[in-house]
């Protein structure tokens, strides 16, 4: 056994893994320390076709109501579908002609939204929620309106006749005193009276019609109880995936060179003793493996001492599992030629690792491989951990069945094959001594 330790490339699969593992701790979280809040920079446009009252109520009650930087309204709809078409717009909200007569009418108007779909998972789940916070805020500004004209139209008659009642009254007094007892136009100074009140009644109507429907513009308040973290940005939320993806390739390729190594060492070391120092290095990488990964997220990601524990403990397990049954697939499949089912079953896992897809949305397949390989299992063990939640228990213990059963495949296909006494092939690619 002195043998496989003594060998250089024993131990290269630790600093490849780590350097792996770092990569995507470094490189892929930073790019989500600004996340949601950044998503308030999507230009979002809003065509405004119709240009009457309502139309521009909702215009601008629009633009005061929602949460982004770069909202802009413009007439121009085919050179707002090109902002959108080339992504210097995100969302378009569309108020079509006729939009204010329909309302007037009583009749249900329309509402048209333009969007991009061919851009980033994010952006078009943004566009998604935001048309439909859209739908809620014209919705609620249009049952204002309705409220309104409802009661402006039971008002008006009534301000309106007493108001001709006052004003005749005044205008056929100074019409009499004018032309000295003769008979005046009646039908005349009506006409000139109306003209003369019913601007001021429409305004006054309008002011009373408003103030009556106040009391119903109700919206009710809302509260959240959050369970898990309460921080900021996404980083927090992202780390157990990219530490789970980063862990995984890293011991993935590692392993690859470890078996390999062992294909070399075991013609001078005997295989069964080669086979234990390869397990003990399993081990060792696992642990340190961990503590690099979980060390280097603290300094972007903030948690406590025993949250750190937690993860140190979790990620330890599902480094060995994933050590296990790669390395098992090594064994299996002869060292590299291995990477043909092990590069497929890694870019399954990503799918099926829960961090993008929760497991009730994905079909049967996928549900499957997060059920019996250990991404899933630690991507959510880790989220437990990070959130002070427990449940963990059977996600520990499907990631210690799969130790168990890299372990055994590995000892078989050690125990039925390489059974050669010469080195040649891919056992002679790594040498056995320097």
């Amino acid at each position: 056994m002195s043998k496989w330790f003594s060998n250089k490339f024993s131990w290269l699969a630790i600093i490849i893994a780590s350097f792996i593992s770092l990569s995507f701790v470094f490189c892929a979280l930073p790019a989500f320390k600004h996340m949601p809040t950044n998503t308030k920079n999507l230009p979002i446009v809003i065509v405004n076709q119709d240009n009457q009252q309502i139309s521009n109520k909702v215009a601008s009650g629009l633009k005061d109501n929602l949460p982004f930087k770069h909202l802009t309204i413009s007439s121009n709809l085919s050179q707002t579908k090109h902002r959108i078409e080339v992504r210097k717009a995100s969302l378009a909200v569309v108020i079509p002609a006729g939009f204010n007569k329909d309302v007037r009418a009583g009749k249900q108007p329309t509402l048209n939204f333009v969007v991009n779909n061919a851009n980033s998972m994010l952006q078009t789940n943004v566009n998604q929620s935001l048309i439909s916070r859209v739908q809620s805020t014209v919705n609620a500004q249009l049952t204002q309106q309705s409220l309104v004209g409802m009661y402006a139209k039971q008002l008006a008659p009534k301000m309106m006749k007493t108001a001709m009642q006052a004003g005749m009254k005044t205008a056929i007094k100074k019409a009499m005193v004018a032309s000295k007892g003769q008979a005046v136009n009646q039908k005349k100074i009506r006409q000139q009276v109306q003209a003369q009140v019913q601007p001021k009644i429409e305004k006054q109507v309008m002011a009373q019609a408003t103030k009556m429907a106040a009391p119903f513009n109700i919206t009710a308040k809302s509260s959240t109880d959050t369970m898990g973290t309460k921080q900021p940005n996404m980083q927090h939320q992202m780390a157990p995936m990219f530490i789970s993806m980063g862990q995984y390739l890293g011991l993935m390729i590692a392993s690859v060179i470890s078996i390999m190594t062992f294909m070399s060492v075991r013609f001078i070391g005997g295989k069964w003793k080669t086979f234990l120092g390869l397990q003990i290095t399993g081990v060792i990488t696992a642990f340190v493996l961990a503590l690099i990964t979980i060390g280097a997220m603290r300094t972007l990601v903030s948690f406590d001492g025993s949250t750190f524990n937690a993860l140190l403990w979790r990620n330890s397990l599902y480094d060995l599992s994933v050590f296990e049954l790669t390395s098992g697939l090594a064994l299996l499949g002869g060292g590299l030629p291995s990477l043909l089912v092990q590069m497929p079953l890694f870019i399954l896992q990503i799918l099926a690792g829960g961090g993008t897809l929760p497991r009730a949305a994905m079909t049967s397949f996928y549900k499957f491989i997060s059920q019996n390989t250990p991404m899933y299992q630690n991507i959510y063990n880790s989220f437990n951990a990070m959130a002070g939640l427990g449940n963990s228990g059977s996600l520990e213990q499907t990631l210690w069945w799969i130790v168990l059963a890299g372990l055994v495949f590995g000892g078989l296909a050690v125990a039925i094959g390489y059974r050669g006494t010469k080195r040649h092939g891919l056992a002679a690619v790594i040498p056995a001594k320097f």
